[in-house]
C-alpha cells in the first residue's frame, strides 16, 4: 500500500486509512452541513440529497444518500461505483482542497497522534478555500443574463435546447476564480420553449447537422472545444452536459445514433476523469453504430486538464495529432454494412513489409524461441541496433534488415552493466553515437524490477497491467516505431500462458492490439524444450512443437522463429567444413517455425562468433563451399581432421592401400567436402601443401610394418607419445 506521509515529524498515514477515519469521526450534521454548502444548487429529497453532478449543476442524476449509515454521503455515480464516495470526494471535488488540506481541516476530530494543527471547537463553518467571498445563490430562468449560449440542433435544424453558461458570482457581482485560475462556471440546459431550465428527455449531440454530412466527427468534452475544432475546418461534437453528467445510469437517455457509420475521434481532456468518459463514449459510439473509434493520447507534457481549445490557444499541431496513427483505435462490425462487402477489395493489395527481408513482416506480434543459453538476447540487441542505425546491407536471423527507425528493448534477466558489456561486444567502434534513429533500452533490474504486461484478475478475466498501460501511453508518442521486444516473455506474464489456452489467447490478442496501434513487430522472446544432443529437429515444424506453451500461443501469433542446438558430431563437421575450432554451444540451426504471410522456411545455419557471442548466419558460407573450387577451405578442413584424429587417438596413415585416405574419410565422418575424392586429389591439391607448410609431418612409428602417420606438429605424433596397439587400431 503506497503511504502518503502529511507530518513527517510525527506519523504517518495511510490515504485510504485517513479517507475512512474522517467519515467515521467528523460529525454527520457536519458533513450534511459542508454537503450543502458545497453545492447550493442541490436539494434535499427525502434520504437524498440530489443534484447534477459533482460539478454543482441543478439536475437529478447523482443522488446522495444522507442517512447516517455504510452509503453515508455516497452516491452510485462516485467514479461509477456504488458505495464510493464520502465527505473526502464531495469537498475535492466541489471544492477542489487536496487530501493534506482535507486533514488539516477536520484535524479536530482526529486522533491526537493525527494532528497537525490546535484544536477547533469541532464546529464547522463553511469556507471557499480559494476565496474569502461567498457565492451568491442564483435562480436561473430563461431571461437571466448570461455569459454564453449553445444552441443543439437537429438535422433539420430545428433547435432542441440550449446550454448557457454563467459564471459564477460573489455578493459584490465579482466573478469568482476557482484553484486553476479559471473563471468559476456554472450551466443550465434549456429546452425549447420552457422558462426554466431543463433536460430533454433525449439529450442530443452538438452540432448534428455537419455530422450528417461528415466521414470523420471528432468528440470532445464541452462545446467550447468543439467550437474552436468547428472553426478550423473540423467537424467536432459534445454530449449534453459534459463529463460530469454522463455515466452508465444516465447513458440511455443520450443519443449518439448521428455517429452511425462514422469514423469517430476521441479527444478527452488530459485528467483521470477525461480518460473515463472517453472509454464510456468509445462504447455508446460503437453501439450506435460508429465505423471506428479512436480515442487520442495526448502528448507528453501536457498541463493537467489541457483539451482542445488549449492546443488550439498554443498553436498546437491539431490536424498532425489527430492523423497519428499511434492513438487507440476500435472499429465496430455490422454484419448488415455493405462495407464489408469482398467487394470493396478492389484496388492492389498493400505491399506486405518485412522488418527482415523475407523472415519476419513489420507490425505483427512475433515469437523468438529458443533454448537457455543460447544467444537470444544478444540477437534480439543486434537486430534491434541494426535497425536503429539506419545502415542498409545488414543481415540478421537469416536475412536482410529491410526497416529502419526506432526500437524498444524490455529486458527482465540483464541489469545496466550486463547490457553494457553486450553493447561494447557488438560495437566496440561506437558507432551507436551517430545513429540515425533511437534505440531504447530498459533493464528492469535497475528500474523497480518486471511489470506485467497481461495478468489474471480475482474474476479469472485477463487484462492487461495497470503498469504497463502507463508505460504503453508513452510508446504511443514514439513516432517511427519498427520493433519492441520484450525478453523472456514469461517475466511479463502473469497467467499460465504454458497450460491455459485462454491465457495464450489472451495475451496474443493484447500483442495484436499492441503491434496494430504502434505499427512496430512486437517481438516475445520464449524459452523452447531442449534438444537432446543425439536428436535435434530435423524440420521447422518438429522445432515448432518444442516451443513451450500452449498451441494458443503459437497459433496466437502471426510469425515464429526458432533456433536449436545441432549434435556435436554435426558441429564438428561444420567447424571442419568452415576451417574453424569446434567449440560446445557454438553451432546452431534456426528457421521460421510459424508465419501467417510468404516467409522463407529455409534452415539457417548459424556458428557462434568468438569475439562478441552472436549467433551469425553462415548458411550461404556452407553452400560456397559445397558448391565451389574452395581448395583453402577444403585444406583448413584436413588439417583440423587430421589434428582431431591423432587428439583421439587414432592417427591417419598416409597409405595403406590403394585410395586407402579416401576410404577412411568415409569410414570416419570426415567433413563432406572432403569426401568423394580420389587419392591423389587428396594427396597432390590439399596434403601436399600442409605438408610443405610444415603445417603436418609424417612419421614412422616403430614396430608398425613401416607405415608413415601423419600428424601435426606438437601433436602426440611429434613428441612421440602415440603408441598404436596394431596397425589395424588407426584411422
Amino acid at each position: 500500500m503506497r503511504v502518503l506521509s502529511f507530518d513527517k515529524a510525527k506519523s504517518s498515514i495511510s490515504a485510504i486509512d485517513l479517507v475512512e477515519e474522517i467519515s467515521r469521526k467528523v460529525p454527520s450534521s457536519v458533513q450534511i452541513d459542508i454537503l450543502k454548502d458545497t453545492y447550493p444548487n442541490g436539494k434535499v429529497r427525502g434520504n437524498q440529497f440530489v443534484l447534477g453532478s459533482l460539478g454543482g449543476e441543478e439536475g437529478n442524476s447523482l443522488k446522495i444518500d444522507i442517512t447516517p449509515g455504510p452509503f453515508f454521503l455516497k452516491g452510485t455515480d462516485f467514479n461509477g461505483g456504488e458505495g464510493v464516495g464520502g465527505i473526502v470526494k464531495i469537498m475535492m471535488e466541489g471544492k477542489g482542497m487536496t487530501l493534506p488540506e482535507i486533514k488539516e481541516h477536520f484535524a479536530g476530530y482526529l486522533d491526537e497522534s493525527r494532528r497537525n494543527v490546535r484544536d477547533t471547537d469541532h464546529q464547522y463553518t463553511p469556507t471557499n478555500p480559494f476565496n474569502t467571498s461567498q457565492p451568491v445563490k442564483q435562480k436561473y430562468d430563461i431571461n437571466t443574463p448570461h455569459d454564453g449560449e449553445h444552441e443543439y440542433v437537429s438535422a433539420d435544424g430545428e433547435i432542441i435546447a440550449m446550454v448557457r453558461r454563467y459564471n459564477v458570482r460573489d455578493e459584490n457581482g465579482d466573478v469568482i476564480i476557482d484553484a486553476s485560475g479559471k473563471a468559476k462556471k456554472e450551466f443550465r440546459q434549456f429546452v425549447t420553449g420552457t422558462p426554466y431550465p431543463k433536460m430533454p428527455e433525449t439529450r442530443p449531440l452538438y452540432n448534428i447537422p455537419n455530422i450528417s454530412s461528415s466521414d470523420r466527427v471528432i468528440w470532445v468534452e464541452g462545446e467550447k472545444c468543439a467550437d474552436a475544432l468547428n472553426q478550423l475546418g473540423f467537424t467536432a461534437t459534445c454530449h449534453m452536459g459534459g463529463a460530469g453528467m454522463l455515466s452508465r445510469n444516465s447513458a440511455p437517455s443520450y443519443d449518439f445514433s448521428p455517429l452511425h457509420g462514422k469514423e469517430v475521434i476521441l479527444w478527452p481532456d488530459n485528467d483521470k476523469a477525461g480518460k473515463k468518459v472517453a472509454e464510456l463514449v468509445q462504447q455508446l459510439a460503437l453501439q450506435a453504430g460508429a465505423k471506428s473509434v479512436t480515442t487520442l493520447t495526448p502528448p507528453q507534457g501536457k498541463p493537467e486538464k489541457w483539451d482542445a481549445a488549449d492546443a488550439i490557444t498554443e498553436n498546437f499541431n491539431v490536424r498532425s495529432f489527430l492523423n497519428d496513427v499511434r492513438h487507440k483505435s476500435q472499429r465496430s462490425i455490422n454484419l448488415l454494412d455493405d462495407s464489408l462487402l469482398v467487394s470493396r477489395f478492389s484496388e492492389q493489395a498493400p505491399e506486405q513489409k518485412f522488418l527482415i527481408n523475407n523472415i519476419m513482416p513489420l507490425g505483427i506480434p512475433a515469437l523468438f524461441s529458443a533454448a537457455g543459453d543460447s544467444g537470444k538476447g544478444m540477437m534480439t540487441m543486434d537486430l534491434a541496433m541494426k535497425i536503429s542505425s539506419g545502415h542498409a546491407f545488414q543481415n540478421s536471423f537469416g536475412g536482410q534488415v529491410g526497416e529502419f527507425g526506432n526500437t524498444i528493448i524490455f529486458t527482465a534477466e540483464d541489469d545496466e552493466a550486463e547490457v553494457h558489456r553486450r553493447i561494447a561486444r557488438l560495437d566496440p567502434d561506437g558507432q551507436r553515437f551517430n545513429y540515425e534513429h533511437q534505440m531504447r533500452i530498459i533493464p528492469l533490474p535497475n528500474y523497480g524490477g518486471v511489470f506485467p504486461i497481461m495478468q489474471q484478475g480475482m474474476d479469472k478475466s485477463y487484462h492487461s497491467g495497470e503498469e504497463f498501460e502507463k508505460y504503453y501511453d508513452q510508446i504511443l508518442q514514439i513516432k517511427n516505431l519498427k520493433l519492441i521486444v520484450f525478453d523472456p516473455l514469461a517475466s511479463f506474464v502473469h497467467a499460465d500462458v504454458n497450460s491455459d489456452p485462454a491465457a495464450g489467447a489472451a495475451l496474443m490478442g493484447l500483442m495484436a492490439k499492441i503491434a496494430t496501434e504502434t505499427g512496430a513487430t512486437v517481438l516475445l522472446c520464449h524459452h523452447m524444450a531442449k534438444v537432446k544432443d543425439n536428436d535435434p529437429p530435423k524440420t521447422p515444424e518438429e522445432a515448432r512443437n518444442l516451443i513451450r506453451g500452449t498451441s494458443a500461443l503459437v497459433d496466437g501469433v502471426r510469425f515464429a522463429y526458432a533456433i536449436w542446438n545441432v549434435t556435436a558430431k554435426t558441429g564438428k563437421d561444420r567447424a571442419n567444413t568452415l576451417g574453424i575450432d569446434y567449440t560446445r554451444n557454438g553451432f546452431f540451426d534456426g528457421a521460421v517455425v510459424k508465419s501467417n504471410g510468404p516467409a522463407s522456411r529455409e534452415i539457417r545455419r548459424f556458428v557462434r562468433d568468438s569475439n562478441t557471442g552472436l549467433l551469425v548466419d553462415h548458411s550461404e558460407q556452407f553452400v560456397n563451399v559445397q558448391t565451389g573450387d574452395y581448395a583453402e577451405v577444403r585444406i583448413e578442413a584436413l588439417y583440423n581432421w587430421i589434428r582431431d584424429c591423432e587428439a583421439e587417438g587414432k592417427a591417419l596413415t598416409q597409405d595403406s592401400g590403394t585410395n586407402r585416405i579416401s576410404e577412411r574419410l568415409e569410414e570416419r565422418g570426415a567433413p563432406d567436402i572432403l569426401r568423394g575424392y580420389e587419392y591423389d586429389t587428396i594427396r597432390k591439391n590439399y596434403l601436399k601443401p600442409l605438408v610443405d607448410a610444415g603445417r603436418v609431418a609424417k612419421y614412422n612409428v616403430t614396430g608398425q610394418g613401416g607405415r608413415i602417420w601423419l600428424g601435426v606438429e606438437g601433436g602426440t605424433l611429434s613428441d612421440k607419445t602415440y603408441t598404436p596397439t596394431t596397425s589395424r587400431d588407426n584411422v
